[in-house]
């Protein structure tokens, strides 16, 4: 896996100026899917993936619920839009998930 750098939009109400976004340099490991990344050890590449589908699936609700195949268990996810900034160069418009046991899952 790579690691790569996120950085979280600011919210819609934040005055540009007046703060960096919060994240700035959080790094996560894009998964063997390549759509999708882990920003904790506590988290899965697989739940990552159940993450992203789950969002997709629901239209890009805020809060979800996505399962994971390691635990066997279903855990409540933020997601909340992000910029991420990739070692290639690259600069996409992702998704910064947060939840269950300390889990951030990144996807786009």
């Amino acid at each position: 896996m790579r690691k790569l750098l996120i950085a979280v939009a600011a919210p819609p109400l934040l005055v540009l100026g007046l703060a960096s976004p919060a994240h700035a340099d959080e790094s996560f490991d894009t998964c063997p899917s390549g759509n999708s990344g882990i920003a904790t050890s506590v988290t899965s590449c697989a739940f990552a993936d159940n993450v992203r589908s789950q969002y997709f699936s629901e239209g890009g609700r805020t809060l979800l619920v996505a399962y994971s195949p390691v635990t066997g268990d279903q855990y409540e996810m933020r997601c909340d839009p992000a910029i991420s900034h990739f070692n290639d160069g690259t600069t996409k418009t992702t998704v910064r998930c947060t939840g269950g046991n300390d889990a951030v899952v990144v996807f786009w």
